[in-house]
């Protein structure tokens, strides 16, 4: 059983690191976060790879961000399958894969994320990275367009 008072600071550094976080304080939300992420928390360990992906507050560590997505997304965490598909569409952090990329944008969009939905139109749209296909292109922007009404 879980003591009330941990749950109520871990409750509170949660808020306080995304506060952080979101007005773009890093060193800040880093110090509350980080110690929430090595907790296991989803959200703490996506915003954290965020930072790390990004050099926001610290120094650039791809690979780590990268690391800290998939932990997130083991979770369930939408936003930490989206990165993990851009990461692999890009390079940024892992080796660029593409077929892994869209595997990826395919599972944050069944979370109903436009933005990868739209992403696999594109994909598909651009026929640079993979095979154009035009039904797949209008199947992607159809689903997002429904998402975002």
């Amino acid at each position: 059983m879980s003591n009330t008072n941990e749950t109520d600071a871990f409750s509170a550094d949660l808020v306080s690191g995304l506060a952080a976080f979101d007005s773009k304080n890093f060193t800040m939300a880093y110090q509350l976060l980080a110690p929430l992420a090595a907790q296991g928390s989803a959200e703490s360990l996506w915003r954290l790879g965020m930072m790390q992906m990004n050099g926001l507050g610290m120094v650039e560590n791809q690979p780590l961000g990268f690391e800290n997505f998939v932990h997130a997304a083991k979770q369930g965490h939408a936003f930490a399958h989206h990165m993990i598909a851009v990461a692999y569409m890009t390079g940024e952090g892992v080796e660029k894969d593409i077929t892994k990329a869209i595997e990826w944008f395919e599972k944050a969009a069944k979370f109903g994320l436009p933005g990868a939905m739209y992403a696999l139109g594109m994909l598909y749209e651009d026929g640079k990275e993979v095979t154009k296909d035009l039904e797949k292109t209008q199947y992607w922007y159809d689903q997002a367009a429904a998402v975002e009404v």
